[in-house]
C-alpha cells in the first residue's frame, strides 16, 4: 500500500478560504428594508385559543362514559392538525430578503397584509382569522350550557 504524502502548506496556501462576506450578496441594510406583511403571532394564538376552549369545554362537559374515546380521538386530530399548522407557518413565515421578518400587534393592526388575491388591513385580516372560531367558541359554550343544565 502506497501512502500518499503532500506537503500540507503548500495545500493550505493553494485554495482561497471564502468567509460569508465573499459568498453571495451583502445584507440589505435594516431601515431599506420594507414593512412586513405577515400575520401576526398573536393573531394564530388567539385562533387556536378558540378551539382549545371547545377542547377543553368538551372534555369538561362529556367525559365519562362511552363518550370518552370520541373525546380522545378528536383532540388527538386536533393537535395533529394545529400543530401541523403551526409548525408550517413557523418554518414558513416572512422568508422574503427585502421584508422585515418581525411586526408588533400594533404595527400589524395598522399594516396591511398580503393574501392570495392581493392586501387587505390587518384589522380586516384579524377579523377574518378571529371570526369562525370566536363563534365557535361562543356557539360551543352555549350547546353544552344547554346539554349540560336542560
Amino acid at each position: 500500500m502506497a501512502t500518499v504524502e503532500f506537503n500540507r502548506q503548500n495545500f493550505v496556501q493553494a485554495r482561497p478560504i471564502l468567509g460569508p462576506a465573499a459568498r453571495g450578496p451583502k445584507p440589505i441594510p435594516r431601515r431599506n428594508l420594507l414593512p412586513a406583511t405577515d400575520v401576526n403571532p398573536a393573531a394564530i394564538g388567539i385562533t387556536l385559543a378558540g378551539y382549545a376552549w371547545l377542547i377543553v369545554l368538551a372534555w369538561a362537559a362529556f367525559a365519562g362514559g362511552p363518550s370518552s374515546l370520541l373525546l380522545v380521538i378528536v383532540t388527538t386530530i386536533s393537535v395533529m392538525f394545529f400543530g401541523l399548522l403551526v409548525g408550517g407557518g413557523a418554518y414558513s413565515r416572512n422568508t422574503t430578503p427585502e421584508r422585515e421578518t418581525e411586526r408588533s400587534f400594533a404595527e400589524f393592526l395598522a399594516g396591511d397584509v398580503n393574501i392570495a388575491t392581493g392586501r387587505v388591513s390587518g384589522k380586516d385580516a384579524l377579523l377574518q382569522i378571529l371570526a369562525l372560531p370566536i363563534a365557535a367558541a361562543v356557539g360551543g359554550t352555549v350547546i353544552v350550557l344547554i346539554a349540560v343544565f336542560a
